[in-house]
């Protein structure tokens, strides 16, 4: 059984699928634990329908919900599978351009706007030498995150009543700390995020 399952909705447009590519390659080299992969392309179909769906055929006792423009660094996956627990959820950290907005609880640093013009050298000699603690009760930005299955499950899922592009991860988080008292962390995971990039015209 793998250690971890990693679903990724992913809408099928040229520069996305070029960014999978990438995403899946690097997945491949920079992933320590071993791992289901979990792909849906029935865009424009609702994403937390896809993750809701491909978690209860997970094979992984945890899950990682991703996005198919997030490119994970070297051993991203080592602190996850290390702090996972039930009624826990893991966040890392997302590098982002500046394409958009960048949030406060994310990092800005540019390493190319566009998947075709990205320094995957400099991101990950950057991931490599940031310095963050490895494990610190604290809240981070909602994809990645990591969590138990049996907790995902067990806590419904998100709920997908209002539809996409209500932002359901943020209302699941809100019911889990609620209805749960869960615990949000974030532990030394680095990502790169294109920000908006299933979006563009």
């Amino acid at each position: 059984m793998p250690d971890i399952s990693i679903i990724i909705p992913h809408k099928r447009t040229p520069e996305n699928d070029y960014c999978l590519e990438l995403n899946l390659r690097m997945l491949l080299q920079n992933t320590c634990c071993s791992y289901e992969l979990i792909i849906d392309t029935e865009a424009p179909k609702d994403p937390y329908k896809i993750w809701n769906e491909a978690s209860r055929s997970a094979r992984a006792d945890i899950l990682v919900f991703t996005n198919s423009d997030v490119l994970m660094a070297p051993e991203w996956d080592l602190r996850f599978v290390e702090h996972v627990d039930y009624n826990t959820i893991l966040t890392g950290y997302l590098v982002e351009p500046g394409n958009i907005g960048v949030a406060d609880v994310n990092i800005h640093r540019d390493f190319g706007k566009h998947p075709g013009d990205f320094r995957r050298t400099d991101f990950e000699d950057f991931a490599a030498k940031h310095q963050v603690p490895d494990y610190i009760f604290q809240r981070g930005w909602y994809m990645p995150c990591a969590m138990r299955k049996d907790f995902f499950l067990n806590a419904g899922g998100f709920d997908t009543t209002l539809g996409f592009p209500n932002p359901n991860d943020i209302i699941f988080w809100e019911h889990c700390i609620k209805d749960y008292n869960t615990t949000l962390a974030r532990v030394r995971s680095f990502a790169y995020h294109f920000q908006n990039l299933s979006g563009r015209g």
